[in-house]
């Protein structure tokens, strides 16, 4: 009773930081609220036994910890490389094991979340915000249409919130800047 609970719980929660994620209009803020989001869906996929989500997850942590050491520490170079080697070995093996996904289940809706899932990292990769938003705003398409395919309503939720989001961020806060400082009023 308690497990069906805590796994709604952590489902609602990753919608939740996926939100936090993209409001935030400084890189630094949006790596410490990437953080939050793996940790969450890493729990959350161990506890569905989804482990894609979870190997997706770690990758995506790996690339973040890496950019934020990059860009926000002065870490010692060799643990720079370290930490390097052990993002490009994760994201080798999720290729691996995206790609043996695919041809042992050949779907749309899985190639999709595939595609979905190196334009995530790809935003995650990039130091410029602006570039980050706009392959997001593409992640939400991609990924909406691939979770539709799949039937996951929470993550076409997730999707349609991260496309609204991003809409706001690239096309209506360039044109209206007052209009977030209102509607964010706690960052006043």
């Amino acid at each position: 009773m308690v497990v069906p609970f805590i796994i709604d719980l952590l489902g609602w929660t990753s919608v939740f930081f996926y939100i936090l994620l993209l409001v935030f209009n400084r890189m630094k803020n949006m790596r410490v609220a990437s953080f939050l989001s793996v940790i969450n869906d890493v729990i959350w996929g161990i506890l569905i036994g989804v482990m894609p989500k979870v190997l997706l997850n770690l990758v995506v942590g790996s690339v973040n910890l890496y950019r934020y050491i990059c860009d926000f520490t002065e870490v010692p170079a060799n643990i720079v490389r370290l930490i390097l080697a052990t993002m490009i070995a994760f994201l080798l093996y999720a290729t691996y094991f995206s790609i043996n996904d695919y041809l042992a289940n050949p779907s749309q809706g899985l190639l999709l979340t595939w595609v979905d899932f190196a334009i995530i990292l790809t935003a995650l990769s990039v130091k410029n915000l602006r570039l980050f938003q706009l392959f997001m705003f593409l992640s939400a398409f991609v990924g909406g249409y691939a979770y539709y395919l799949l039937g996951i309503e929470q993550m076409l939720v997730i999707k349609a919130i991260v496309g609204l989001i991003m809409l706001h961020k690239l096309f209506i806060n360039p044109l209206f800047p007052k209009l977030e400082s209102v509607l964010f009023f706690w960052n006043k």
